[in-house]
């Protein structure tokens, strides 16, 4: 019997570590050169995905050549190079959007992929479990990048503002809280859409964990047995 490849049986051990590096330093990563350095992680963490996949090698370059443009304007607006506003001050959406749209597009894909693979292995393993909890951070992820998307195009669909001086740290922390259904109350959806989102993370999160553990519990008992 082939034994699995080590870097296979390892494939969401560094995807897992970045995860979780973005969200304990994303309070000191906050303006300038901080948050470029919250962005390359989060590229690097987008990396890491595609690499997972075993994409053919052109649609692997096609894949990272996109993700760099979208981190491209995310340093552009961190060291002012773009404004993002326009000539009468107002908010350049487009501007906003493109890596904010990038960026929940390929952390959409990356929830769906890494949790088809973690609910359809049969075998409980250590990797398995790191991949469930990486699919659990993404979707925290994920919101986080909606919420500023609803934010974008209705600067008054949260009771607060969710970025300030370029920190993403607000969204994420409204998004955690919600996907937790911890609920501080510090920040209240007003618009329907942000409260269709809010309440939707939060079913999302509730169902995602009692499934992925009820997996693990089954397919432990399975192996036991």
């Amino acid at each position: 019997m082939k034994r699995p490849d080590h870097a296979e049986v390892q494939k969401y051990r560094q995807l897992l570590i970045v995860l979780i590096t973005v969200f304990l330093v994303s309070p000191f990563l906050k303006t300038g050169i901080g948050s470029i350095l919250a962005d390359a992680l989060l590229l690097y963490a987008i990396i890491l995905v595609i690499r997972s996949l075993a994409l053919p090698k052109v649609l692997f370059s096609v894949y990272l050549a996109i993700a760099c443009v979208a981190f491209g304007f995310q340093v552009s607006l961190g060291l002012g190079w773009i404004s993002p506003f326009e000539e009468t001050m107002t908010l350049n959406r487009t501007i906003v959007l493109i890596p904010q749209s990038i960026f929940a597009l390929y952390l959409g894909g990356a929830t769906y992929w890494i949790g088809q693979d973690v609910f359809t292995t049969p075998d409980v393993t250590a990797d398995k479990v790191r991949g469930g909890i990486s699919v659990y951070l993404l979707i925290g992820y994920l919101w986080a990048l909606f919420y500023g998307i609803v934010a974008t195009f209705d600067a008054d669909a949260f009771s607060q503002p969710l970025f300030l001086e370029g920190s993403f740290l607000r969204a994420l922390h409204f998004s955690f809280t919600t996907l937790t259904t911890l609920g501080y109350g510090d920040i209240v959806p007003l618009s329907e859409v942000a409260q269709v989102l809010t309440n939707l993370e939060a079913i999302v999160g509730q169902i995602y964990s009692t499934v992925f553990i009820a997996i693990l519990v089954g397919g432990y008992l399975t192996r036991r047995s």
